[in-house]
């Protein structure tokens, strides 16, 4: 279970709160304008990455029922103080079970290579909040850092058969995670670059994740991406940069992306332009004195909609993947991808599978909103083009685009469309297919 002081920290704000964060960085909407066509790669299969907290189990319970192109290992009993069981003693069994179960079902993995050892934290005594003890949010000892970072690189590139890129740190602006400073966690990040391409020099590095919501965790992302390491930008150490999009617990995909826009205010003071990955979402955790609490229901199409659109707004949004937290989480959020069971796919769980189908291989052309504040977001693809329709507020009438000649459903289903054809939409997508 993910542990409470996760979101007591990183939730701790009203809807109010959030708008007038977004006011005071000046983020004005939600939509990315449209790029260039022959600037924008297809999307990817790893594009469509989730958690899975259940990874470590056997049976259908230990892997998603459907096909996703990238895992994000956290909250998965492989944490660097759960590898090095003792100074220079690691136990691979767990992890190189994982890994070999991401190769078979053809996901990349993204490692997250925190928290410390006590035996090697510069701080042992500290306390820590989250579940993994004293001394883990503390700046470890270079030498013992650098060596278990060469020692996962290299089994990376040996034994599994090099799926996973690393990231540095979990959400290194909640003090539940990292009790250091932003100058310590910039030198972490240039320690483990060297590391890893010194054992690898085709190793992928992300950056520390970093949550959004608060006026006070967007001032860390500010203070940690101004500092300088051996004359560089921190950001010229990593290959990618890694935020935690959760919006409100009344929030949706689209105030999810107007977070994203106020990060990229922070980013644009220091002309940090890396890809960004947004490496854990979700719905309706509830943050404040409540933090960790079962999180609100919501409708059926609710859930639906909140996966459906998180992908194409993220897509549209320039974000090169997205993981879902978690594809197994049952209580905390109100959108859930499986059932009780941990194996029979909800219809949110569907939605998922139909989405990948929907924009795998398309290139985002831009979202525009009319006057009722109906989105539609164009994906193309060789020929044809793909419109993803809906209204978050109410039911409207639309009208089927010129060369339409299918109508598609979020639970998969597809039927012949022309057109001019009159369609009711709401909160949840649907998508018109045709030709340019």
């Amino acid at each position: 279970m993910l542990p409470v002081p996760r979101q007591s920290q990183r939730l701790r704000v009203s809807g109010r709160a959030i708008a007038t964060v977004l006011v005071a960085f000046g983020v004005a909407g939600v939509l990315q304008a449209a790029p260039a066509q022959a600037s924008v790669a297809p999307i990817a299969p790893a594009f469509f990455g989730v958690h899975h907290q259940g990874l470590h189990a056997d049976g259908p319970i230990g892997f998603p029922q459907t096909t996703v192109g990238s895992v994000r290992m956290w909250d998965n009993k492989v944490s660097w103080r759960e590898l090095e069981t003792s100074p220079g003693v690691f136990d691979w069994s767990l992890i190189d079970a994982q890994m070999a179960k991401a190769r078979a079902n053809g996901a990349s993995v993204l490692l997250v290579l925190g928290q410390t050892p006590r035996f090697h934290s510069t701080r042992p005594d500290t306390p820590s909040t989250s579940t993994y003890g004293a001394g883990a949010s503390a700046m470890p000892r270079k030498a013992a850092w650098v060596r278990y970072v060469r020692e996962v690189a290299l089994r990376n590139r040996t034994v599994w058969g090099g799926i996973a890129s690393f990231q540095v740190w979990n959400e290194s602006n909640v003090s539940a995670y990292w009790s250091g400073t932003p100058q310590q966690m910039a030198t972490l990040t240039q320690w483990t670059d060297a590391a890893l391409r010194s054992a690898d020099a085709s190793a992928q590095l992300v950056a520390p994740a970093m949550v959004t919501r608060l006026i006070s965790q967007r001032a860390w992302i500010n203070a940690f991406y101004s500092q300088r390491v051996s004359g560089r930008n921190v950001s010229s150490y990593v290959d990618a940069l890694s935020f935690q999009l959760y919006p409100a617990a009344n929030g949706s995909p689209e105030s999810s992306m107007a977070l994203l826009r106020a990060v990229r205010v922070v980013l644009a003071r220091h002309r940090v332009t890396k890809p960004i990955w947004n490496t854990e979402v979700n719905y309706g955790l509830v943050g404040g004195p409540g933090a960790g609490a079962e999180a609100r229901p919501v409708p059926t199409s609710r859930q639906v909609s909140n996966v459906v659109r998180t992908y194409v707004l993220n897509a549209q949004n320039r974000v090169a993947r997205v993981y879902w937290y978690s594809f197994d989480l049952l209580r905390m959020s109100d959108t859930a991808l499986v059932a009780p069971d941990r194996v029979t796919l909800t219809a949110a769980g569907r939605a998922f599978t139909t989405t990948r189908l929907w924009l795998l291989g398309t290139r985002p052309s831009g979202c525009s909103t009319d006057r009722a504040g109906t989105y539609t977001c164009v994906f193309r693809s060789g020929s044809q083009v793909r419109r993803v329709v809906w209204n978050p507020r109410k039911r409207v009438a639309v009208r089927a685009p010129k060369g339409t000649t299918a109508l598609s459903t979020s639970d998969g289903a597809t039927r012949p469309a022309r057109a001019g054809t009159r369609v009711y939409v709401g909160q949840v997508p649907i998508l018109f297919r045709g030709s340019r």
